[in-house]
């Protein structure tokens, strides 16, 4: 099923700019890696735009970076651009919300910088298009379980903290469900992992610690039956970029802003 931009009071000819973010977190070409990780972990974003020092768009760092950085044993002290990715796909201020959609649905990007003259001006994400979302009435008579992805990719509470992150590298995971037994006994995300990892500096005894101890226990779930109008209600009003689906405990599925905008059109 697909919904129109304007059922849920977005005007798809409005300018990008109008729900973006404004003065983003930034990172500039010659930081130390170890600095951009604490800014990361602090605002919880999972990316920043990199610029030089008038500000011009030079390329994207992510957590995915990191991990697979710190996985191969390089330098955390190593400057941003020796990582950082420099094909960036962004938008101009001028772009419309509608060709912006577009644009991360195929290329799968969760955040975009927004630029004007080429210089960073803001950040656009999934979960603007969460918040800018209005109406949600167009929901109502959808059940979650109808558009969740099923059965989705989990780790076992034994599985250590440096394999998660390896997982997550491998598998492109924002995000990950720990499961016991069939049951849902806690989630981690990539976020929240960094964060960890920051304020323990990376030490070995941190990367070995189970990911039992580090996840986030009983995380917010609703049932299969619930209406995805409430689900993304709730998801708005807790400020979260994703809800798990279970049954009694056990988990069948999982909804992320991913899944939401891939709805509209």
């Amino acid at each position: 099923m697909e919904v129109e931009l304007e059922k849920v009071g977005i005007n798809r000819k409005d300018r990008i700019i109008n729900i973006a973010s404004l003065t983003p977190l930034i990172a500039f070409v010659d930081e130390r890696i170890f600095q951009v990780c604490k800014k990361l972990a602090e605002s919880g974003h999972r990316s920043l735009p990199v610029v030089d020092k008038k500000l011009y768009l030079k390329g994207i760092i992510t957590i995915t970076d990191i991990f697979g950085l710190f996985l191969s044993e390089g330098n955390l002290n190593s400057s941003v651009d020796s990582i950082m990715s420099r094909e960036v796909i962004s938008c101009d201020v001028e772009e419309s919300i509608e060709d912006v959609l577009i644009k991360m649905k195929i290329s799968k990007r969760g955040r975009l910088p927004v630029t004007q003259n080429k210089k960073v001006v803001g950040m656009i994400s999934e979960t603007d298009f969460l918040l800018a979302t209005k109406e949600t009435t167009p929901f109502e008579d959808i059940k979650i379980e109808e558009v969740m992805v099923k059965k989705p990719f989990f780790v076992t509470p034994n599985f250590n903290v440096r394999e998660v992150m390896r997982t997550m590298v491998n598998g492109k995971y924002r995000r990950l469900p720990i499961v016991e037994n069939g049951m849902l006994v806690g989630y981690i995300t990539s976020t929240s992992l960094l964060k960890y990892l920051v304020v323990a500096s990376f030490s070995e005894d941190s990367l070995n610690k189970k990911i039992s101890d580090v996840m986030t226990k009983n995380p917010i779930t609703v049932s299969r039956q619930e209406k995805l109008s409430n689900v993304l209600r709730k998801m708005k009003e807790r400020k979260i970029s994703s809800m798990l689906i279970v049954d009694e405990k056990r988990l069948e599925g999982i909804f992320t802003e991913r899944d939401y905008i891939n709805l509209l059109v």
